[in-house]
């Protein structure tokens, strides 16, 4: 990156240098992960848990679908309450 002056170089700059090329394709698949996980988490329904167990299915589905690296304050709530409420119900 350094080499390159990697944030100075422009997006089709960027893809023209063999490295760049590879991590143009890991942000496009990120931009598409991001896009089919708010639809994921926009696809679940509000209803009512019926248990603890579904609870903690909810918010482990949550926990996936939004990255640490972009929030880790609310990955780390979700992962936390699910474990929580995982140990009050006996750890099923």
């Amino acid at each position: 990156m350094t080499k390159h002056n990697w944030y100075q170089l422009s997006p089709n700059q960027r893809a023209a240098i063999p490295e760049g090329a590879r991590l143009a394709e890991i942000d496009a698949r990120l931009d598409v992960l991001e896009i089919e996980g708010h639809a994921l988490l926009k696809a679940m329904r509000p209803k009512p848990a019926k248990s603890i167990e579904a609870v903690v299915a909810n918010l482990s589905v949550a926990a996936r679908l939004i990255f640490v690296e972009d929030h880790p304050e609310a990955h780390g709530l979700i992962t936390r309450a699910a474990r929580d409420l995982a140990a009050f119900s006996g750890g099923k």
